[in-house]
Order: structure tokens, then C-alpha cells, then sequence
């Protein structure tokens, strides 16, 4: 299986990079990196992460990656990052 990542996706990591960044580079630079890494987790369990049926029917996913929540679609042989929020923003 293999990880893409969405241009809505790497926008949110640029966005939330930044707005972290303001305050603490240390911390953004951790987030960033956890969030990045965390599709790698997926590879072994891909059906970890809560099915949102609002997308039915493709199979698009949320999975929890500290305070941040990193949704994805699945498929035979991708697993693609749609977009990254953080769990109290506002995402509709």
C-alpha cells in the first residue's frame, strides 16, 4: 500500500505548522513530524481509524494523532491523507 497525501492535506500541514510556529518552533516542528509519520502506522492496521460514513461510499477514515485528527481514504492499493485538523478546530 502506498501513502499520498491530498493538496488540502499538505496545505493543513503547512497551516498548522505555521500557526504553531508563532508560538513555539520546537513544538510545530514536533507536530509536523508526528503528523507526517503517522500514516506509516496505518500501513499495518489501515482500518484503524473511525469510517466516517458522510463520505459513503468511499471508505474515508479518521484516525486520532494526539490533538490532531488526520482523516484518509482507502483503497486496494493507496491509503491517501485528505486533510489534518486539529481535534477543537472547526472543520465544517
Amino acid at each position: 500500500m502506498k501513502i499520498s497525501w491530498s493538496a488540502e492535506a499538505q496545505t493543513d500541514l503547512g497551516r498548522i505548522h505555521t500557526f504553531l510556529a508563532r508560538h513555539d518552533l520546537d513544538a510545530a516542528d514536533f507536530a509536523f513530524d508526528a503528523l507526517i509519520e503517522a500514516p506509516e502506522a496505518l500501513l499495518d492496521f489501515p482500518r484503524l481509524g473511525s469510517r466516517l460514513t458522510l463520505y459513503d461510499p468511499r471508505e474515508v477514515r479518521e484516525f486520532r494523532v494526539g490533538n490532531y485528527l488526520l482523516r484518509y481514504q482507502l483503497s486496494v492499493t493507496d491509503l491517501i491523507v485528505v486533510r489534518v485538523f486539529h481535534a477543537r478546530e472547526d472543520r465544517f
